[in-house]
């Protein structure tokens, strides 16, 4: 296994580590989420399926570039999810 392999696949690992939280916060096994319910799912669907195809594109497929790509997106894509969410929101 060359670097890049062991970095994409420790990438995809934390992503679905996060969304299964995220999920079990959902289903309010957890009760750790700081975000609504909404926000909540968004990520854990987020992390979930970026993680797993991430993995699949590095370990089955052997492209690490696009697998790259896929395990860095759930952050880029739930900051701007965020961001809105607070632009948006209503905190009285």
């Amino acid at each position: 296994m060359t670097f890049a392999e062991i970095l994409i696949g420790l990438i995809a690992a934390i992503n679905v580590y996060i969304g299964m939280r995220f999920l079990l916060n959902v289903l309010n096994i957890l009760q750790t989420s700081k975000y609504s319910k909404k926000a909540t799912l968004v990520y854990a669907v987020l992390f979930l399926s970026m993680g797993l195809a991430g993995l699949y594109f590095s370990f089955f497929k052997h492209d690490n570039k696009p697998a790259l790509w896929i395990g860095i997106g759930p952050w880029l894509l739930a900051l701007v999810f965020l961001l809105i969410n607070m632009l948006t929101g209503d905190y009285k």
